[in-house]
């Protein structure tokens, strides 16, 4: 299967780890499964950093990058027409980076992995999303 983690799940595997569950690490190790990050998750963790909105653990962004880099996790940006064509989304959730992950998922049929329940309003659209709990 492919899975696309949010941000927050980024973050937590390079800062505090124990905030994965059991699940969502069973998914993330088990090597038939294609796991990704998008870019729009980097934009994110720079301008919430930057605006002091957001403890990375003394870590820098562009860190983050490196570790993700160098990591089993591919990068998947998400296309022209994910980015023209998200004005279809209802407003479920009000986050634009968060909006913009979901449609990315729902367009290229990605599962999400994130924490956030609100999340799963998308469902009517075709989300398919692992809770981290």
């Amino acid at each position: 299967m492919k899975y696309l983690i949010d941000t927050h799940i980024i973050i937590w595997s390079l800062t505090d780890p124990k905030k994965i569950s059991a699940g969502v690490r069973k998914v993330l190790v088990d090597e038939r499964n294609d796991i990704f990050f998008s870019p729009i998750s980097l934009w994110e963790i720079s301008i919430k950093f930057s605006l002091g909105k957001l403890d990375l653990g003394g870590l820098e962004p562009q860190v983050i990058l490196e570790k993700l880099s160098s990591s089993f996790i591919e990068c998947h940006p998400p296309s022209p027409h994910t980015s023209a064509s998200i004005h279809q989304l209802s407003r479920v959730h009000n986050d634009p980076f968060d909006r913009l992950l979901v449609w990315s998922c729902i367009q290229d049929d990605i599962t999400m992995i994130s924490s956030d329940k609100q999340l799963g309003g998308y469902g009517e659209h075709g989300l398919k999303i692992q809770l981290n709990e």
